[in-house]
Order: C-alpha cells, then sequence, then structure tokens
C-alpha cells in the first residue's frame, strides 16, 4: 500500500472527528436517559415509541381525572342521601304526631298544639332541602328530578376516558310539596255571607231576634269570614260558629241583654273561648285561640237589640252558622323551580292534624312519602355502589396502562449504563487517535529537510 501525504487534506483525521462525533451524541442521549429515567425523551430518540408513548398518556390522564370525577359523584350522593336520611327522621315524628292526633280524647287545643308542630317541622323539611348543595348547587330542591318538569336535568358524571364513558342519574326533590306532605294555609282566604251555610236554630221560651230570618245574617259583607296572616287554619277546614243570645221582658217586645259567639269545629268542639258583644254594635271581631294562631274575623252586621219570647220573662235563642275555609285566594307553598332559583317556600304547613279524621289520614299520606323516599335513596346507593366499581376499575386500568407505558419509556439503567462507559471509552480512545491523525501532516517537514 503506497502512503499519501497532503498538507491540505488530512482524510485520517476528519473520519475520526466524524466517528468522535456520533460517540459524543450517543453519550448525550445516554446523559438524558440515565439522568431523565425515560429512555424516549424526544421524538427524535423514538419517533414511533413516542407517539405510542403520549397516546397512553392521554388515556392515564383521562383515566386519573375520571377516577376523581366518580369519587365527586360519591361525595355528591353521599350529601343528598345525609339530607335524606335527616328529612325521613322528620317525617317518623311527624307520623308519630299524626298518630297522637288520630285517637279520640284530645281537644280542639291538644290537637292544635301538636299542628304547631307539625308545621315546624315541615318548615325544616324545606330548610333541609335548600340548604343541602354541593359546590353550591341545590341538590334536593328537584333541579336534577326525573320529573321532566321545565329545566329540570340529569346529574351526568364523565366515568371514563372517552366522551361516551358517562354516568348519569337523577335526585328526587324533597321538599314537602314534592313529598305530598304539605298543608295549605288558609292565610288570606276569605267566605262571603252568601256562601255561609244556616246549620239550623234553637230558642227556648220561644225567644227569637228581631229581624234576624236566618244567623247568616248576623254576619255581613264579601269577608263575612276572613282569614289573616298567621292563622293556624288550613285550607278546606270545617267551622261553625254558634250564636248564643239572651233576651228578657214581655213576648212581643224583649231585650237582648248579652250575645255571644263561640267558634266550634264541625263536630262541635271549641276553639278558644266564646266572645262576647254588646247588642246594637258592628264590626270585624275575632274569634279562636289566640296561643296557637287558631283564629279567624268576622264582619258583624248590626247585631239585634229586641227580639220576642212567648212570654213575659227570659229566653234563650241560639243559631249556628257553618262554612268552610276557602281551598282558592289563598297562599299554596311551591317546590323549587327554574323560576324561584330552585328554593322551595320556607313559611309552609304541615299536613292537617286538627280533626281526628283528618290526622287519621295524615298517617297513610306520611307512610307512602316515607316510602318513596326510602326507595329513591335505595336508587342512589345503588349509583353509588356502581361509582365505587368505577373508582376501581379507573384505577386498575389506568395502574396496567402506566406499567405498558413504562416498558416503552422507561430506561433499562444497567443496559444503558454499560453502553455510556462504552461511549466513554471510545470517547477516550477517540480524543487520543484524533491528537495523532493531527500530527500526520508534521512529517512532511521531514522530506523538505
Amino acid at each position: 500500500m503506497s502512503s499519501f501525504f497532503s498538507v491540505n487534506n488530512n482524510a485520517q483525521a476528519q473520519s475520526i472527528l466524524q466517528n468522535l462525533d456520533n460517540v459524543q451524541n450517543n453519550i448525550n442521549s445516554e446523559y438524558s436517559a440515565l439522568s431523565t429515567g425515560n429512555s424516549i425523551n424526544s421524538a427524535a430518540d423514538n419517533p414511533a415509541g413516542y407517539s405510542i408513548a403520549q397516546q397512553m398518556t392521554s388515556q392515564v390522564n383521562g383515566l386519573n381525572q375520571a377516577t376523581q370525577n366518580a369519587q365527586n359523584g360519591i361525595s355528591m350522593i353521599q350529601t343528598a342521601t345525609g339530607a335524606m336520611n335527616q328529612i325521613e327522621t322528620i317525617m317518623q315524628t311527624m307520623s308519630s304526631l299524626a298518630t297522637e292526633a288520630s285517637t279520640a280524647g284530645m281537644s280542639f287545643s291538644d290537637r292544635a298544639n301538636l299542628q304547631l308542630e307539625m308545621n315546624s317541622l315541615a318548615q325544616q323539611i324545606n330548610s333541609t332541602t335548600n340548604q343541602t348543595q354541593y359546590n353550591g348547587i341545590n341538590l334536593l330542591s328537584g333541579q336534577f328530578a326525573a320529573s321532566g318538569a321545565s329545566g329540570t336535568q340529569n346529574l351526568t358524571v364523565q366515568a371514563g376516558a372517552d366522551q361516551s364513558q358517562t354516568l348519569s342519574f337523577n335526585i328526587a326533590a324533597t321538599d314537602v310539596v314534592s313529598l305530598g306532605v304539605a298543608g295549605t294555609s288558609a292565610a288570606g282566604g276569605s267566605v262571603a255571607q252568601a256562601s255561609l251555610a244556616n246549620a239550623g236554630s234553637s230558642s227556648t221560651n220561644g225567644a227569637a231576634l228581631s229581624s234576624v230570618s236566618s244567623p247568616t245574617t248576623l254576619l255581613t259583607g264579601s269577608n263575612a269570614v276572613y282569614f289573616g296572616a298567621n292563622t293556624l287554619f288550613q285550607a278546606g277546614q270545617q267551622f261553625q260558629i254558634v250564636v248564643t243570645a239572651n233576651l228578657s221582658g214581655t213576648s212581643t217586645l224583649a231585650t237582648v241583654t248579652s250575645e255571644t259567639l263561640q267558634l266550634q269545629t264541625l263536630s262541635g268542639n271549641d276553639i278558644g273561648a266564646a266572645f262576647t258583644i254588646t247588642p246594637g254594635s258592628s264590626g270585624t271581631v275575632t274569634l279562636g285561640d289566640p296561643s296557637t294562631g287558631a283564629e279567624l274575623s268576622v264582619n258583624l252586621s248590626t247585631q239585634p237589640t229586641t227580639g220576642t219570647v212567648s212570654s213575659t220573662g227570659t229566653g234563650t235563642y241560639t243559631g249556628i252558622i257553618s262554612f268552610a275555609a276557602p281551598t282558592s285566594g289563598t297562599s299554596a307553598p311551591v317546590a323549587g323551580n327554574q323560576y324561584n332559583n330552585w328554593t322551595a317556600s320556607a313559611n309552609v304547613f304541615g299536613l292537617n292534624i286538627m280533626n281526628q279524621a283528618s290526622a287519621q289520614q295524615a298517617i297513610t299520606t306520611l307512610h307512602n312519602a316515607i316510602n318513596e323516599l326510602s326507595s329513591e335513596q335505595a336508587q342512589l346507593g345503588a349509583v353509588q355502589d356502581r361509582l365505587n366499581y368505577t373508582v376501581s376499575n379507573l384505577q386498575n386500568s389506568s395502574e396496567n396502562l402506566q406499567n405498558a407505558k413504562s416498558t416503552i419509556t422507561n430506561t433499562n439503567m444497567a443496559a444503558e449504563y454499560t453502553q455510556f462507559s462504552q461511549n466513554q471509552i471510545l470517547d477516550q480512545v477517540g480524543q487520543s487517535m484524533l491528537a495523532q491523525a493531527d500530527q500526520q501532516p508534521a512529517s512532511i517537514l521531514k522530506l523538505l529537510q
């Protein structure tokens, strides 16, 4: 082999330098692989592996977020069912009150006091309904009920990494209207004189009042009976007013010496004390029991001052006026809806237990409501179980996918370090050889000496 000496070109040095550059590039890649623990740190390291790894990373991130979503869904359901447990306990107490009011031997005052407690419990149910929120969203006011009412919607949990992997459910409304355990206050309602009924009259010693053809004429106006804003009475409740007038004088001209009005239930139980009226007076008076709010107002016509008796002496006139609290013109409670920001009425009444028949009916109504709420809790419990299983599956899938990704992207530290050591040696050898190759052109000087 002949030797070729050239000053302008050093092929050996250039070849060594090129190999040294390749070794340095390999060392730099190995530095990155060893320091990060990843064999793929850019697309240039392994284009196909990089693409697969990125897809797996996206799926793992989706699975991890879906796990968090499912756990949030579990927390939401636990919030709702915890409040439902409280409401169910309240309804159990209401059922006990209705049972107590259903027995004989109770005065109206006793039942009115039970009604006050029933109303308070109904208000607490709505308060719990309105206050049960998750992240500022009312859960129990009907917004997520399956009723199909305007503005309602499903609760949907994104329980997977893909678009279609969702779980939807509903939460029923728990206010007293939706549960069917609300009463309707008679507040604001009125009964016209023409709608009053004559329930009969009687007398002793033939006593009669002048110009009184019917007891109903003792009241007057379109609001002959009026239920005030704070009345305990409920719409549809039936009453009677017993008018008692005492007369004294001759048979043709007797004087009304006293008159009383006694408010009663239709069955004849007194509501509060009798109200004494001055003969010849008129205007508005309040009848009932002020201690419980079981009151109403009546508009009196001018009360008679004279009448007749069968013979000279005294006599008593008794007349009975019957009526029912109106079912229209009153302020009915409302459930949550899109127009009231999903907030149920705060001032509500419980079921009517102010008479034995109504109290007995309330027992059945409350039992049905308790069963309905228990069924709703069971359905939510089933959804919670599904979410618990979903969380376990998502965590398992995420773990397995991360393991699969690691086989593609993780550095084999032993093999990589062995290769790193080899390249370090090659780098040192290459530098030594490059130094010798750089000295080769200097030998030409010897030919010129």
